[in-house]
């Protein structure tokens, strides 16, 4: 059986979106996997984020330690849950969504859906993957600036990258969007 896995954003923990991915599952029958990022964030109780950020040349780069360390947790945490990592569907939420993308990138899982992510430019990443990249942007969402929100065009030369716009979505209200999206099969797992 799929397994969907579920990355948070920063600020969040497993549970967010838990109601959402239950109807997800729905559509792709699989069942719900979802963990904390490993590390906890200063300034929220009982909340983590994947990595830190700091100010360069007027972007929010990567501590690059905290993301290598994140994204080799994830990738050991993937190979444990199922032996044949194609199984899988991974998505992520903003910070959760950028790590999604990485790790599709570099490992073949049946898809990969990020949700107002974006990718660090201080950071590499492989250009060519089979796995299917869904990347959507919330059409409504102030949070992340437009330079954060063409980080996905360092990938752009992905053969199996789908981009979407969620016309309607903001940062963190994007329920109903994704839900037709799925239902319209603009996105497949």
């Amino acid at each position: 059986m799929k397994k969907l896995v579920f990355l948070h954003g920063s600020g969040s923990d497993k549970n967010a979106y838990g109601d959402l991915m239950h109807e997800v599952i729905e559509f792709c029958d699989a069942d719900l996997i979802t963990f904390n990022a490993p590390f906890k964030h200063p300034d929220k109780i009982d909340k983590y984020r994947w990595f830190n950020k700091f100010e360069k040349d007027g972007r929010r780069d990567a501590v690059v330690k905290d993301y290598t360390y994140s994204l080799q947790y994830i990738k050991e945490q993937l190979s444990n849950l199922h032996a044949n990592t194609k199984d899988i569907i991974l998505i992520g939420h903003s910070q959760g969504g950028g790590m999604a993308v990485h790790i599709g990138l570099e490992m073949e899982l049946s898809s990969v859906i990020s949700i107002n992510g974006d990718l660090p430019y201080n950071i590499s990443y492989k250009k060519i993957t089979k796995t299917p990249i869904y990347w959507l942007e919330g059409g409504k969402d102030t949070y992340i600036d437009d330079n954060r929100k063409k980080s996905y065009q360092q990938i752009l030369n992905n053969n199996n990258f789908h981009f979407l716009i969620l016309k309607n979505s903001t940062h963190n209200d994007f329920k109903n969007d994704l839900l037709k999206a799925i239902n319209n099969k603009e996105i497949k797992f």
